[in-house]
């Protein structure tokens, strides 16, 4: 095998090339004043028993220049200095005598070059001084971004994780060890008994502990203020966030590709995909991701639509019109369409959606189902339209409503409210007599409050049921209203019934 070339030939010494030009007469580097910055130089002159300072200009091995102050009687050319001493922030460096080589005008200032007689100053000195100024300079300057008074539960939490999280690695990683590769990354949903018994133990185990843990830190931290709240998360992230990136969920959430958190695939995390990562220890944290009531509430919000949506074709039995807000992957239609054993004709379902890969992923899924099982009862639209025209279009699902149920599971959460009350207003307006619209937003309570915005920069506008009421009466003062809570606790709905 060649070996790889070098990107650059070694040569001997004695093909070396030496300076050229003027650069073969050596003369020792200057440095300015400037260039010596944060030390402070500085020539001192004894005339007459009294010592005199002046401003270094520049400085060399064999010489200093400095600013000779106007009304002083000049120095010529040739003067001998008897007593001549160079300091930079009071160390010094040269102390003896010196010779005038030059006066001369710079920028308005007289300023003198004076040869050093018998010594050399070290000019490697005063270099690492430099570097030691401008060491202790930043060090002085730096503000630890992660200092904030008190707090004391929440620091001693954050770090006692962290402890628990090094312990746990490397107990995994002697895990991983005696594993063979079926156990570790066999498929999603097991079907060896090591892997499900794997799987069994780390949730009633680690992953509970994970969950405990993160919701007393998260009870902890609830009474900072907010001038606190940028050092808070530095302290948590120097402690904690190696270990969550390690979860492929918690870090596609955080590095957000589409530009935000709550994506199709992070979704598809969620309902699909609990123990993915590189290592045993990876997929542990992400299954401790899954435990997290953030993470059930999403599961248990897309179980309360599906058992809404059986009970309205139960009920009806006639051609029903379903319109789903920001879609993402579908799992609620998706299991509808699977497990339901008879569908009404006439079941048209519109699926809004403006990230064309969700759309995809959706169509990708359901397509199949309906062709083998409902293609004369379904009808599926998928309409790819953007936020924006969402908010701004009142009239944009005219052409293909009206609608017997409307439901949003995972948007509230960022609007304003004058953009909340603007959007339900459009849902009663789209929904025919005797329909219903779907909103969830989470409560402030939801207790993986600290993980989701100091680790994955995931913040919503929390609500409470009072909030959620007020929307929908300002919507749609003359509908029926009522809060439907999710088996977590965090993500109620706000149904809007109209009469």
């Amino acid at each position: 095998m060649t070996p790889p070339k070098l990107v650059a030939q070694i040569r001997t010494y004695e093909e070396l090339e030496g300076a050229q030009g003027r650069e073969v007469f050596f003369r020792p580097q200057r440095y300015r004043a400037p260039d010596l910055l944060p030390l402070r130089g500085e020539v001192l002159l004894s005339a007459g028993g009294v010592l005199e300072v002046y401003p270094l200009h520049d400085v060399s091995q064999n010489g200093v220049a400095f600013e000779w102050p106007a009304g002083r009687p000049p120095l010529s050319v040739g003067d001998h200095l008897a007593e001549l001493s160079v300091r930079f922030d009071g160390y010094e460096n040269y102390r003896g005598e010196g010779r005038v080589g030059s006066v001369r005008d710079v920028g308005g200032a007289t300023v003198v070059g004076v040869s050093f007689e018998g010594l050399l100053l070290q000019v490697d000195e005063i270099l690492h001084l430099r570097s030691i100024k401008q060491f202790s300079n930043s060090r002085a300057s730096a503000q630890a971004p992660w200092r904030a008074p008190g707090h004391e539960r929440f620091k001693v939490l954050v770090s006692e994780l962290q402890l628990f999280m090094q312990d746990a690695e490397e107990q995994f990683g002697r895990l991983e060890e005696n594993l063979p590769w079926h156990v570790l990354h066999g498929d999603s949903n097991p079907t060896s008994p090591a892997r499900t018994a794997l799987m069994d133990q780390i949730r009633a185990g680690f992953a509970s502990d994970v969950v405990r843990l993160t919701e007393e830190i998260d009870a902890a931290v609830r009474s900072a203020p907010p001038a606190h709240n940028a050092a808070l998360i530095d302290w948590s992230r120097r402690h904690l966030h190696q270990f969550f990136m390690q979860a492929p969920s918690m870090h596609r959430a955080f590095q957000k590709p589409f530009g935000y958190p709550g994506d199709y695939e992070v979704m598809r995390f969620i309902y699909e995909r609990p123990f993915e990562g590189q290592t045993l220890f990876a997929k542990a944290i992400s299954l401790a991701f899954d435990q997290t009531r953030a993470a059930r509430a999403v599961r248990h919000r897309k179980d309360l639509v599906k058992r809404k949506m059986r009970e309205l074709i139960e009920s009806r039995r006639g051609p029903l019109r379903i319109l789903s807000i920001a879609a993402g992957p579908a799992q609620e239609l998706y299991e509808l369409l699977q497990e339901g054993e008879d569908l009404p004709k006439g079941l048209e379902i519109v699926l809004f959606e403006q990230d064309k890969g969700a759309l995809a992923y959706a169509y990708r899924r359901l397509r199949p189902i309906v062709d083998a099982r409902w293609s004369r009862q379904v009808k599926l639209v998928y309409l790819h339209e953007s936020i924006k025209r969402l908010l701004r279009d009142s009239q944009l699902f005219t052409p293909v409503g009206p609608f017997d149920l409307i439901y949003s599971v995972g948007m509230f959460d960022y609007l304003r409210p004058a953009t909340a009350v603007q959007l339900a207003r459009t849902f009663e307006a789209q929904l025919a007599p005797g329909g219903a619209a779907l909103i969830a937003n989470m409560v402030p309570e939801n207790p993986s409050r600290w993980y989701m915005e100091h680790h994955l920069e995931w913040n919503l506008i929390y609500r409470s049921h009072a909030d959620l009421l007020e929307i929908g009466t300002r919507a749609a003062p003359h509908a029926r209203l009522q809060i439907l809570e999710e088996e977590s606790g965090v993500n109620p709905f706000l149904e809007i019934f109209r009469e």
